[in-house]
């Protein structure tokens, strides 16, 4: 069991959001217990319930295809990735319905820029540096790239609204993560540093839902006819409060992302000692043909120096 910890935080973490489902996630305070109903509510009472089971089951689908040794290889480590892509894009497809309108301001092009070049410069890394030598640091690639980038952005883009769906910005924001998860050493983790991404994409998502389910139960109360008789009786957004369903579903994205990053820093070990036991067979390899080859060069003089005094 200490061996596979990381595995089951991967299944333990999703199953944990999951049961969150009949917690509650938010309450109204008891000195409102006269007037306003209901209470609470549930995660089946509402979408933030669903929302939070299909990100655990995404995850749990994410963390159990990594810990297969199949993940440890360029084909499905890139499969795992796009899995990861396209599971984000559903989702907002499926939950964000509205447009979303961004001005992009000089913080956000410095973000965007290091995010692009970076992807780039390091797939280039990955796909050619063995073969172009000036490709194989990252450096010297991304400074170029970040200030066209930037430059590009800040006379097109900067401080004009822009109205993209938010499947698209999905879409661009995952493919980037993708390429960065893809193409940064060693290149076989790339599922590994993606899940890693995923457990704090989804960590994020269940903590800033806190106020949107807590508006919730206000929007419940309103349009719940009252055991009195009053109608449109409700606690007032500051007399609602988070639950413990939340905390449970927060708690169980936390798990996840800790077992995705114990796998990680296992394997990366696991990496580390393959290669320096790579670099040594080679280094042995090529010691004992050097010795070979002096010994037989030695031979050869031997047997020329016999028989010439012969």
């Amino acid at each position: 069991m200490k061996r596979n910890w990381t595995k089951i935080a991967l299944a333990l973490g999703p199953m944990i959001m999951i049961s969150s489902y009949v917690w509650e996630y938010a309450r109204t305070k008891p000195a409102y217990t006269y007037l306003v109903q209901p209470w609470s509510i549930r995660g089946f009472d509402t979408i933030h319930g669903e929302i939070f089971v299909v990100a655990a089951v995404l995850l749990l689908v994410a963390g159990m295809l990594t810990a297969s040794d199949r993940s440890m290889n360029a084909t499905g480590s890139a499969v795992i990735v796009a899995y990861v892509i396209l599971a984000s894009v559903g989702f907002a497809m499926r939950y964000v319905t509205d447009d979303i309108t961004l001005t992009l301001q000089p913080p956000m092009n410095v973000a965007l820029s290091v995010l692009i070049a970076g992807s780039i410069s390091l797939g280039l890394r990955g796909t050619l540096g063995e073969s172009v030598g000036w490709l194989k640091r990252a450096l010297p690639i991304f400074i170029p790239l970040f200030i066209a980038v930037f430059l590009l952005f800040r006379t097109t883009l900067v401080d004009t609204p822009v109205t993209i769906t938010a499947w698209g910005l999905v879409l661009i924001t995952m493919s980037a993560l993708g390429a960065i998860s893809m193409a940064a050493q060693p290149l076989t983790m790339g599922a590994n540093r993606m899940i890693i991404l995923s457990g704090i994409l989804v960590s994020m998502v269940v903590m800033l839902s806190a106020g949107a389910i807590r508006q919730s139960l206000i929007d419940i109360q309103l349009m719940t006819v009252q055991e009195s008789g009053l109608t449109d009786i409700a606690a007032s957004y500051k007399d609602t409060q988070a639950a413990p369903g939340w905390w449970l579903a927060g708690f169980g994205a936390f798990v996840f992302w800790i077992g995705a990053v114990g796998l990680w820093a296992n394997r990366r070990d696991i990496v580390a000692a393959l290669a320096r036991a790579k670099k040594q067979r080679a280094a042995a390899e090529q010691s004992a043909k050097e010795i070979q080859d002096a010994a037989e060069a030695y031979a050869r003089d031997y047997e020329g120096a016999g028989a010439n005094s012969a």
